[in-house]
């Protein structure tokens, strides 16, 4: 059978003849006829396709996009379309919502979500979790007022930096938690973020606020890939999994959810059921950590404020 090698997609399709090769690189994208490769510029969306686009993907992940952000979503939206091969914005969200194309929506969704975040970011939310929360818990538990265990999740935890932050807290304090059930569990819409986060592999960049004490005890440098890998025992101790806002997690309830800086990719309602899952997810007592740009103090009903960041849960 003879087949035909696609030279921008890469593909093999049975039945026709073979195509001369040809790359391009940039926006153009590039299509076979009249005997000869025709060219096309995907620069930008238009309007009505930013909108059909942006509506899209509120409706998969509560994300809004703002009206400024159709240049980002063009660029980020036209990497699919060159790994695909598809030539045009309108055919890749014809074949995007009517899922012609399998296991895309994962591949989209990763492409136009920002991931971004280092170890030790905002460092008193950590110090506040040494110092306050893990200390209180002990006591509680000594106390008769709450079991031997410890659940914490990172939600929205990008590719993982944050909750790797709070198993060294509390591998730091590990001598104290003998006999305790830990479950320290990382969600994330994106499957990308959730397989780098298990992999546990980072840039340079991420630890910029790691001392050189703590990436002695808990990194190896790794110079071939420029990168530190955590160590093997940090990342035994969390679990990841894919997870959006907009459902409720299937776990235990929580004494401690940090949620930071997530909430101003969100519109109002969807802000409202995201917060709802979160709480609901929180045992009495717990602890919710949020973001100042978050915007969600009048959503979160009963919850008792302690400072500008932190929310208790009632008993």
């Amino acid at each position: 059978m003879v087949r035909a090698a696609a030279a921008i997609s890469g593909r093999y399709y049975p039945g026709r003849v073979e195509l001369p090769q040809r790359r391009f690189c940039g926006s153009q994208h590039a299509t076979w006829a009249g005997g000869r490769w025709t060219t096309m510029e995907l620069t930008k969306l238009t309007e009505e396709e930013f909108d059909r686009f942006r509506t899209f993907i509120y409706g998969k992940t509560g994300i809004r996009m703002a009206d400024g952000k159709i240049t980002l979503l063009s660029n980020r939206i036209r990497r699919r379309l060159r790994d695909l091969g598809i030539d045009s914005f309108e055919d890749y969200y014809h074949q995007l919502t009517r899922d012609r194309l399998p296991g895309e929506l994962e591949q989209f969704i990763d492409a136009v979500t920002t991931n971004e975040t280092h170890f030790f970011r905002t460092g008193g939310h950590f110090d506040w979790f040494s110092g306050d929360f893990l200390p209180g818990l002990l006591n509680r538990a000594a106390e008769k007022k709450h079991d031997r265990s410890l659940r914490v999740w990172s939600a929205a935890c990008s590719s993982g930096e944050e909750l790797y932050t709070l198993a060294i807290c509390i591998d730091e304090m590990l001598h104290r938690f003998g006999g305790w059930r830990i479950s320290l569990l990382g969600s994330d819409i994106s499957e990308t973020m959730i397989t780098a986060a298990k992999r546990g592999v980072f840039p340079d960049r991420s630890l910029e606020h790691v001392s050189a004490e703590r990436r002695r005890k808990y990194f190896t440098h790794l110079p071939d890939e420029n990168g530190w890998a955590i160590r093997p025992r940090l990342v035994q101790m969390c679990e990841f999994q894919r997870h959006n806002l907009l459902d409720p997690i299937a776990a235990a309830r929580q004494d401690c959810i940090f949620i930071r800086n997530v909430f101003i990719y969100f519109d109002r309602e969807s802000k409202k059921k995201a917060v709802r899952n979160l709480i609901d997810a929180l045992a009495p007592g717990g602890f919710l950590v949020v973001g100042p740009a978050d915007g969600i103090y009048d959503l979160l009903g009963d919850l008792e404020k302690k400072s500008i960041f932190l929310y208790e849960k009632p008993l």
